[in-house]
């Protein structure tokens, strides 16, 4: 089995923003390569404290044949992501794995493609590593993961809180496959330009350790498309689509 992302250039070529997570998250060592032909690419991602398991699966093909194939390399059990690159099979991924495997909806692919870093703002918004201590508030404020999860991130240093003196205004993380998300400003602190501090932070310490920034983006979430624009990253032509068995 082919397991060289470098295959599928035909897949890719035409919107590489859109599969930026896919080649990223191999690229830096996060993601295991299951499948590569010029037609199909499936990429699983480790899932912690589970050796030789995935908590994702990035998976893009050119038609339903390579899908059902991909299908085919998922395992059925157990609770994990599936990143679908193309909406046309994603019927077929709800029949494939049944009850229980939800859309949970289109989001745009953006990455940071400038040469320089970008220019930080003055703030008085001071930005540290959190761990495992910070979980009880990271968990409070942050509900689209579940508990394991956030600790995971923790664990490993990758959730990055904005304080103003000794109290907690937001955070920011990167997810299991690089992306940079998790941003969330607590309402007492919002409309003072703290996300934009937030995000700018992370764009540049990814462009610090040699990687291309990226993250994604709800389709219809208009503000955070604007703040996506105003710190110049670049959105996918196209769409993934997140669904989740849990």
């Amino acid at each position: 089995m082919n397991t060289d992302l470098s295959i599928c250039q035909p897949l890719f070529g035409q919107d590489p923003v859109r599969y930026v997570d896919i080649t990223e998250s191999v690229r830096r060592g996060l993601g295991c390569v299951l499948h590569a032909s010029p037609s199909a690419a499936l990429v699983g991602i480790p899932a912690a404290g589970c050796p030789g398991g995935f908590g994702s699966y990035l998976m893009s093909c050119a038609g339903v044949d390579a899908a059902r194939l991909l299908c085919g390399l998922i395992p059925d059990g157990g609770d994990f992501l599936i990143a679908a690159h193309e909406d046309f099979y994603l019927p077929l991924l709800q029949e494939r794995f049944g009850a229980g495997f939800f859309l949970e909806g289109a989001s745009f692919q953006a990455a940071y493609l400038s040469g320089g870093p970008c220019p930080m703002p003055d703030s008085a918004l001071a930005i540290r590593q959190l761990n495992v201590d910070d979980l009880p508030q990271v968990s409070e404020n942050y509900k689209l993961e579940g508990e394991g999860y956030l600790r995971s991130l923790l664990e490993r240093g990758q959730l990055f809180g904005g304080f103003l003196e000794d109290a907690m205004a937001g955070f920011v993380g990167r997810h299991a496959e690089g992306s940079i998300g998790l941003l969330e400003v607590f309402p007492p602190y919002r409309r003072r330009g703290f996300a934009t501090v937030l995000e700018r932070y992370m764009i540049n310490r990814e462009l610090a350790l040699g990687r291309t920034p990226f993250g994604q983006v709800v389709t219809g979430n208009a503000p955070s498309l604007a703040l996506q624009r105003s710190l110049g990253m670049t959105l996918s032509q196209g769409t993934l689509y997140w669904l989740s068995r849990n």
